[in-house]
């Protein structure tokens, strides 16, 4: 059997940076291949070049067996190459059939009238073709995460079929971050019944999704090939090796590094109700403690660090700080009382992507470092380049946009920004969410020396293990109350023991 794409050779440089050299790549007709490495490994360089987004400075594609120059991303779809990104690229206020064509309406107009009978009819057909049972007039935001991403998947398929292209290619970038437990094994199912008609390209940090879903795997690190593996061979062990260039002989989550926290209690919440959410919260956080919230998606720990940041407003309850009672009604009040919140959405709700590092770092504290109308631009810069020293961010200088920076990295600067403020608690949803093996390693050690410094920490970790290895306590929520308190200080709990509290 030929392959459908090969990749041979190809490199590319940017300005300061050699991100990919001569990386080889193939995939044969109904494959699911995985690409693993960590942040800044060439992942998403090699595959912006397969769907047309940036150009390679070497090496030949070969799709089908024609030689091929993927010039731009429309062209990429007219070859049945379409890529379904970790920002979904669709419009929330349109309808499902809708969002199928979006883009390619011309097609359905007549005399300058959209035929939406003939829209619907081929939407209806197109997701009995992959087998997705869903309302054509459902509105994209009444759908879950999995299903948009089915929206996307269909809309490339029949973009293929435009093009009268057989076996298209779907690149498919970290499609489980926000997927729960479930979701991920009806994804996971659909992708094998749908591997009969389309080859996919699977991107993701979670290795073990990897090991379980993929034929094969590639490897790239620090824009290399580092090894490809059949699924009878693959372990996340041989790919962890890989991709960090080293074995982890030190303690993954450095719990040696673990310290008691202080007596001294900075953060208590009373008898605290947000109907619909959560009812009659109560806890203390002390002083260089790392507190980890455990629980499903809607048991109410999500909301309750919103209303801890000023994002919404209790119905009924107490927070105090420091000993002294307070009302939190906005961010900049919560930020005014030293509280900080890393989304999970980082790209989105942590960082402006099209400015540079320096200036994201630095944007909390900008107050502080204008002089009459100006901006004091040297002690800016000077700031920015201590974080970025202190906190290991990977970039060639601190006038780098943060969009160009890998996922790990970017992180570290949401990071930096606030330690840079001086807060007193941080609050973090998923700090190592779309983070690769490597980089994670080093957010845990930063979480570690946060907290030996003082700082007083709310997690909502990625996984149980997380949740386990990084807090001195762990509070369950359930239905939106406490089902459980745990020390994780000196002995660790285990996963079963979360559990019981969890379901």
């Amino acid at each position: 059997m030929k392959p459908v794409l090969i990749m041979e050779n190809i490199s590319k440089t940017f300005p300061g940076v050699r991100a990919l050299e001569g990386i080889n790549f193939e995939i044969f007709p109904n494959e699911i291949v995985g690409l693993v490495g960590e942040n800044g490994a060439g992942k998403s360089t090699l595959m912006k070049i397969l769907a047309g987004v940036y150009q390679c400075d070497q090496g030949e594609i070969t799709l089908r067996d024609q030689k091929v120059q993927v010039k731009n991303p429309q062209e990429a779809r007219t070859l049945g190459i379409g890529m379904v990104f970790q920002e979904q690229a669709v419009l929330s206020n349109m309808m499902v059939y809708e969002n199928i064509f979006l883009g390619r309406e011309k097609i359905f107009t007549y005399n300058g009238l959209l035929n939406r009978r003939t829209m619907l009819k081929e939407a209806k057909k197109i997701l009995q073709e992959i087998g997705i049972d869903l309302s054509l007039q459902a509105y994209l935001h009444e759908l879950n995460f999995m299903e948009r991403q089915m929206i996307e998947i269909a809309r490339n398929i029949w973009l293929a079929h435009q093009a009268q292209v057989n076996n298209p290619l779907i690149i498919l970038d970290e499609p489980t971050t926000v997927l729960e437990e479930e979701e991920i094994k009806r994804l996971f199912d659909k992708l094998r019944e749908l591997k009969k008609k389309v080859s996919f390209i699977y991107i993701s940090h979670r290795l073990k999704e990897v090991v379980e879903l993929c034929d094969r795997v590639y490897v790239l690190k620090d824009g290399k090939n580092a090894g490809c593996f059949s699924h009878e061979e693959v372990t996340e062990e041989i790919l962890r090796s890989r991709m960090v260039g080293r074995e982890f002989h030190e303690e993954y989550y450095l719990i040696s590094k673990q310290r008691k926290p202080a007596e001294k209690v900075v953060l208590e919440i009373r008898d605290c109700t947000k109907k619909g959410s959560f009812y009659n919260v109560s806890f203390q956080l002390h002083q260089g403690e790392i507190l980890s919230l455990c629980g499903t998606v809607g048991s109410g720990k999500e909301e309750l660090c919103r209303v801890l940041y000023g994002e919404t407003k209790l119905n009924s309850g107490e927070i105090w700080i420091d000993g002294k009672r307070v009302n939190i009604n906005s961010p900049s009040q919560a930020f005014a009382l030293g509280i900080g919140y890393i989304s999970e959405d980082r790209r989105n709700e942590g960082l402006i992507l099209h400015l540079p590092v320096f200036e994201n770092i630095t944007l909390p504290i900008i107050h502080r470092l204008i002089r009459g109308l100006l901006i004091k631009r040297e002690e800016q810069f000077r700031l920015s380049q201590e974080m970025m020293t202190k906190l290991q961010i990977k970039a060639p200088s601190p006038l780098v946009l943060c969009f160009n920076l890998s996922g790990g990295n970017q992180q570290k600067v949401v990071i930096a920004k606030w330690l840079l403020s001086n807060m007193k608690i941080l609050i973090m949803s998923h700090p190592t969410r779309g983070v690769d093996v490597g980089a994670k390693h080093e957010i845990y050690a930063l979480i570690r020396e946060l907290a030996e410094n003082g700082m007083a920490m709310i997690i909502m970790g990625d996984s149980f293990e997380e949740d386990i290895g990084l807090a001195n306590r762990i509070l369950v929520m359930k239905d939106g109350k406490i089902s459980g308190v745990l020390d994780a200080t000196i002995l660790k709990p285990t996963p079963t023991d979360l559990i019981q509290y969890v379901v």
